[in-house]
């Protein structure tokens, strides 16, 4: 349920919206879900440009689409089940073909930052899947912001030799979405359940994916890991046959 959204009014660059977090949207610590957060992120930016008229209909009208290709999130407290969230979010600017755009979350009663991100994005022609630089996107002008947000940068992600098989999954018709693929959030739950149970409850500080490749209905993703217990860092690579999906990066302070 959203509460209120807004877009501020003296720069017109920061949207805001005000959600509450519930019990299904949560772990069995009572913690969100990976998936259901970078769900609310993804989808808080998808509003922002939904409410300045760039709606999905309008962007296949030009052919165009949005694809997110990489995110960061630092973790300072995970949100939990019934809390009051603020997601704001804002873009950053383009750089080459990749526009930025940053987030943070808080608790709406205490203002307490509990989640700070960043994410790129690439626009494409949905019908030829050409990349569109930024500069030639005609729907609107990529403004920049000086802004910073305590997180990783989403850089590009090296994949490991030492990687083992962590989990199979084939993709079923609940995780696609409206463009007829694997809903780029849903990795967030394949990534989890892939990790040995012992790793599933830990306090995770920070998390990062590349998406590499669109994967489809009855598509199996492989899901191949290595735990470097030196760095508490997690990678975990998915594909599809030998073609890479995704990329992640999981860092874990106490467990």
């Amino acid at each position: 349920m959203n509460f209120e959204e807004w877009h501020d009014k003296e720069t017109d660059r920061i949207f805001t919206r005000e959600v509450k977090l519930y019990f299904a949207d949560c772990d069995r610590n009572k913690k969100i879900h990976l998936v259901n957060l970078l769900q609310l992120t993804a989808d808080t930016g998808v509003e922002d440009y939904h409410q300045r008229g760039i709606t999905f209909d309008k962007l296949q009208e030009k052919n165009y689409a949005f694809l997110v290709s990489r995110v960061a999130m630092r973790f300072h407290r995970i949100p939990c089940a019934n809390e009051f969230l603020t997601i704001k979010t804002w873009e950053r600017g383009i750089k080459g073909m990749q526009v930025f755009r940053d987030y943070e979350v808080f608790d709406t009663n205490t203002k307490e930052l509990l989640v700070s991100g960043r994410s790129s994005w690439l626009i494409v022609n949905p019908s030829t899947k050409r990349i569109i630089r930024p500069k030639d996107f005609s729907m609107r002008d990529i403004p920049s912001s000086e802004k910073l947000v305590d997180s990783l940068e989403c850089g590009k992600i090296k994949s490991t030799e030492k990687a083992v098989l962590f989990d199979k999954r084939k993709i079923r018709y609940s995780d696609l979405d409206a463009n007829g693929h694997m809903n780029n959030a849903r990795y967030g739950a394949y990534i989890i359940d892939s990790l040995p149970p012992e790793y599933q409850d830990y306090n995770f500080t920070d998390f990062r994916i590349n998406y590499a490749h669109e994967a489809g209905r009855g598509d199996v993703i492989s899901m191949y890991g290595e735990i470097d217990a030196e760095s508490k860092k997690i990678t975990i690579t998915g594909k599809h046959d030998d073609v890479t999906c995704f990329e992640s990066e999981l860092f874990y302070g106490n467990s």
